[in-house]
């Protein structure tokens, strides 16, 4: 089965019209137990230079949303009922221009990472998990001047009571 869903909006924003995918989504599964996915979010515009409120008329200043033009994420799922379980997904972000205030604006560095995971459902109570979020360690920053980001890795052990019932 194929699930798909695309929202378009228009918007009216000083620097002019803005069009957006705000969602589009995408989940097949290739087999009961094997899905593939992919989103994708695109903005027209992400960037304005605005009238300065009280300034002499032509005196603007650059603005933005706070989010790249594109950005997608695409991956794939095997999740059995019980038994070992996986999963692998690619997200690249394009760069873009960031206004959080003097410290923090800046342009973004383009990322693209790749998270990935392995458990294990021994029972409708009880599985654990290794996740492992931008897999290869590629350091980026989430704004300018934030921190770096690196790999990030979790561990998962999950119980769930009165869930014995197969």
């Amino acid at each position: 089965s194929i699930l798909f869903v695309c929202l378009l909006n228009i918007n009216n924003y000083p620097g002019g019209l803005i069009g957006d995918s705000d969602t589009g989504s995408l989940l097949h599964y290739v087999r009961k137990h094997f899905s593939f996915f992919g989103n994708y979010s695109w903005l027209s515009k992400n960037q304005f230079d605005v009238q300065v409120v009280g300034a002499a008329e032509g005196e603007t200043e650059r603005t933005s949303i706070g989010a790249p033009e594109n950005k997608f994420r695409l991956g794939l799922n095997y999740t059995p009922e019980t038994g070992f379980r996986a999963n692998v997904a690619f997200q690249h972000n394009d760069s873009y221009f960031a206004n959080i205030g003097q410290i923090y604006s800046g342009d973004t560095e383009a990322t693209d990472l790749v998270d990935a995971g392995i458990g294990y459902k021994f029972s409708n109570s009880l599985a654990i998990d290794l996740t492992a979020q931008n897999l290869f360690n590629s350091e980026y920053r989430a704004y300018p001047n934030f921190p770096i980001i690196g790999r990030r890795v979790l561990a998962k052990l999950t119980y769930h009571f009165g869930q014995d019932k197969e």
